[in-house]
């Protein structure tokens, strides 16, 4: 019995989560100077983004331009190329570094798409978003074995009777 206990945990201590790729919203925040984090859907299609959802006109701008998939970092070489390049993603007249500083978004020509949601007060403050964080498993694992050494002691207390 004591070995169906080992290889319940080894399994649970093994299995890994499901993780999207790193978030680049900090990231960009710093290297661009936005006023906010950066929403997922700068780039996604969806909420948490992932690689298969990263279809909107600027990935393919950051994409050609130096991103490096699982590399936040890489954000300050491609703002840096943007800059240099002097790129408009969406053909607006406005460069997207200038875009991004002022906190809109450089995929959308159309006045008001931004990315950083309602200014407020006199000072223009806004809410911040707030990236989708990994779930800490921890938990789950201190639960799921301690329920397995539990199941293991009852079927022994039964096994003895």
């Amino acid at each position: 019995m004591h070995r169906v206990v080992v290889a319940g945990l080894a399994i649970l201590l093994s299995a890994s989560s499901a993780h999207a790729e790193p978030t680049f919203p900090a990231a960009i925040q710093a290297a661009a100077g936005i006023p906010c984090a950066p929403p997922c859907t700068l780039c996604h299609t969806t909420t948490p983004g992932t690689a298969q959802t990263a279809t909107k006109l600027f990935a393919s701008t950051v994409i050609t331009h130096g991103l490096i998939p699982g590399h936040p970092e890489s954000m300050t070489t491609v703002v840096a190329a943007l800059r240099a390049d002097m790129v408009d993603t969406d053909k607006d007249g406005v460069l997207d570094v200038d875009e991004l500083a002022a906190g809109s978004d450089p995929s959308n020509p159309r006045p008001g798409s931004e990315l950083c949601g309602p200014l407020y007060g006199c000072a223009g403050g806004h809410i911040a978003k707030v990236s989708p964080r990994p779930t800490d498993r921890a938990p789950w694992l201190f639960a799921s074995a301690l329920a397995l050494l539990l199941f293991s002691r009852m079927r022994r207390a039964r096994a003895a009777r």
